[in-house]
């Protein structure tokens, strides 16, 4: 049975039980060609704007729809934190400082925590963009978390002679200690977002089978074999969009609360929108984050470092 949801002005979503396909995106595709004009070596940034306000004769008129139109204009009438954009490879668009629907097919607000660029076999051979970003409303989650007893006593404040602030950066920095503390946000709940945007013309299965290769190569991949291979099998179905990956397309794979991942992929050429299956087991998806977080070889050494960092100031 289909659906219709307004999602903003000019944007419909056609809604299915399990794929959903958006066509015509023309915000997003807008927006994404004037943060590419815009783009430089330094940010740049395109303001917000607001919706628009309902008068009371609409709502009489309309009744519920109205008064369900009046209540969401209300409650985002405050003004919306400007985007800026920052360029790191010239070969495809900036990436925004923030993530926010409806211009982006996500279910909440998501602010940026690090950039960078994957490379594979030697330094100069890029092959994506990648950003990490972290839910809005889980940022208190990091300090609650990271300033635990148990892992302040066991694994971060060890060196008396520094403040909470350096030894979280010192145990961020360490290859074994990161990845139990990525472990203990991630399973925390914290919730993220990664944007993928290929430099070069690719494809999906390509693309996929990367994924699984980066689950697998986690430090504690071994110690989970039966669960992993369960959840990867769980992940090839879910990674059911076939065919090319071209350059400056996007790939949103959104990990929840409770660990399930659900992908995206974004054709930014015409807007489209096709939304894959859900994997729910939570091993898939904070075993791949943490892998953009942490341990000895992180994907993106340079992301990496700038998460490490956004940690540090969230503490």
């Amino acid at each position: 049975m289909f659906t219709t949801a307004t999602l903003s002005k000019g944007i419909a979503r056609n809604s299915i039980s399990r794929n959903v396909k958006l066509s015509k995106f023309s915000t997003f595709t807008r927006l994404r060609t004037n943060a590419s004009t815009a783009g430089t070596t330094a940010t740049t940034s395109i303001p917000a704007t607001k919706p628009k306000k309902f008068s009371n004769y609409w709502i009489a008129a309309t009744l519920g729809i109205g008064a369900g139109a009046l209540l969401f204009s209300y409650r985002h009438d405050e003004k919306l934190p400007e985007i800026k954009y920052f360029e790191i490879n010239d070969q495809i668009n900036s990436f925004p400082s923030a993530l926010r629907p409806p211009l982006y097919p996500l279910s909440t607000n998501y602010s940026l925590l690090g950039l960078g660029v994957r490379s594979v076999i030697v330094e100069s051979f890029k092959v994506y963009g990648l950003g990490i970003y972290i839910a809005d409303d889980d940022r208190k989650l990091v300090p609650m978390i990271l300033n635990s007893f148990f892992l302040k006593k066991t694994f971060i404040d060890l060196d008396e002679s520094k403040t909470h602030k350096e030894n979280v950066k010192l145990a961020l920095d360490d290859p074994e200690k990161s990845v139990i503390l990525a472990r203990n946000l991630l399973d925390g709940g914290v919730r993220m977002t990664a944007k993928f945007t290929p430099i070069k013309n690719t494809n999906l299965t390509f693309v996929r089978e990367g994924i699984i290769k980066t689950i697998l190569n986690h430090p504690e991949a071994e110690a989970n074999k039966e669960i992993l291979e369960k959840g990867i099998d769980e992940l090839r179905v879910a990674f059911n969009k076939k065919g090319s990956f071209l350059k400056d397309d996007d790939l949103l794979m959104e990990l929840n609360a409770d660990g399930s991942l659900q992908m995206t992929y974004i054709n930014s050429k015409n807007g489209d929108i096709y939304k894959m299956d859900l994997v729910k087991e939570p091993a898939v998806g904070r075993f791949l984050f943490s892998q953009y977080m942490s341990g000895p070889k992180p994907l993106s050494v340079e992301c990496k470092n700038e998460i490490t960092k956004s940690i540090v100031d969230l503490v």
